[in-house]
């Protein structure tokens, strides 16, 4: 599963995020989720992820999980706002441009996340 979608119902099911050592240097890693043997992700469960998913803004995925069961929501053309922007001084110069445009929505076959890539150097 995706993964804030993925987390959201193994808790929901159960799952115990793993208590982290205090005072380590180690890098705190996510732990590996095991889904309970006798996990359920009950309907209010199911409702829960996806609440949590529309809160956090990512209404692409729930768009894309709609539209692959057979119940896409109405067509109103392609979004073309801005979702990230990078702020720069007058000291730096732009050495290129990179279009990230998909052709087709995120995910898809060839851009297999919803999160385009965003950067300078």
């Amino acid at each position: 599963g995706r993964g804030s979608e993925f987390r959201t119902a193994a808790k929901e099911m159960g799952w115990i995020d793993p208590p982290q050592e205090e005072g380590s240097d180690k890098p705190i890693e996510k732990p590996r989720i095991t889904l309970p043997q006798d996990g359920l992700l009950t309907l209010e469960g199911f409702l829960n992820v996806y609440t949590f998913e529309l809160r956090g803004g990512k209404f692409w995925g729930i768009h894309y999980d709609l539209s692959i069961m057979g119940q896409p929501l109405p067509d109103f053309g392609r979004f073309e706002a801005r979702y990230d922007r990078m702020y720069c001084t007058a000291k730096l110069t732009p050495a290129a441009v990179l279009d990230t445009i998909a052709s087709t929505p995120c995910p898809n076959d060839v851009e297999p996340s919803d999160h385009l890539p965003v950067a300078a150097s």
